[in-house]
């Protein structure tokens, strides 16, 4: 009696093999991040297929180290089943890719190394990521180049249905006599005040069926410029007044 071969078997069995082996695990989100310095050099001979990169550390972050991006825990995948051979890496890929969720979190410089590091179809198979933009008052000007990079590469060259948007801010403990809402509205000039311009830049992804924002706050004391009023206000309105804004612009069907 000949040997059954795996691809005799429906291609509707194939796939439910490569769900359970890729996309079983419970929160169906992979977590990459920038790789430590000290892991770097360690692991440097093994991440040689992977995209090296440069980043700004040190105490006030001064110093540009080489390093690259790393999957930081494994949550239960089977990827070994990727190099069997070339076909079940073609179709079990695209469900890797497309079934889970691509979480960066504020380490948004390892993004497109990631990303061009995929085959074109693995790439465009993902439609689910995560990042986070960093608090506004501490954001430098090599953040907002990777910021805007990342949000072009993303609006040129993925077909993304949800992404998550994580913004750190910042609230008082108690409340303070400045203390405002943005509505939606406001935004529209919002948009235009210096420091701002990341907005636009993230607008610019567009065709989205889910945009889910969410606002990490920090406390901190009482605000003692204008400055720091508007961000408080602003990290008050993540959530809502800014959330509405941007879904409007960004999400299928929302006007």
């Amino acid at each position: 009696m000949p040997k059954a071969s795996f691809f005799s078997l429906p291609s509707e069995v194939r796939l439910e093999v490569y769900k359970l082996l890729l996309a079983g695990h419970a929160t169906n989100s992979l977590s990459l991040r920038t790789e430590s310095p000290e892991a770097y050099i360690a692991n440097k001979e093994t991440n040689r297929r992977r995209t090296s990169y440069r980043i700004m550390t040190g105490r006030f972050r001064a110093c540009s180290i080489e390093t690259t991006y790393c999957l930081i825990s494994n949550p239960g995948l089977h990827v070994s089943i990727l190099g069997v051979n070339k076909r079940i890496h073609s179709e079990a890929s695209y469900v890797l890719y497309s079934s889970n969720i691509f979480d960066f979190n504020i380490d948004v410089e390892s993004v497109i190394p990631f990303l061009c590091d995929l085959t074109q179809p693995a790439r465009l198979a993902i439609k689910r990521i995560n990042i986070v933009q960093r608090a506004l008052p501490h954001i430098e000007e090599f953040d907002r180049a990777e910021w805007r990079n990342v949000c072009q590469f993303i609006s040129s060259n993925m077909r993304l249905e949800q992404l998550g948007l994580g913004i750190i801010g910042r609230i008082p403990a108690m409340r303070w006599e400045a203390e405002d809402l943005y509505e939606k509205s406001a935004f529209h000039n919002i948009i235009e005040f210096e420091g701002m311009e990341w907005v636009k830049q993230i607008a610019s992804i567009k065709g989205l069926r889910n945009l889910d924002i969410r606002a990490h706050l920090e406390h901190c004391p009482p605000p003692q410029s204008n400055a720091m009023a508007f961000f408080m206000n602003f990290s008050a309105s993540i959530e809502k007044g800014f959330a509405e804004y941007l879904e409007e612009l960004m999400v299928i069907g929302i006007s």
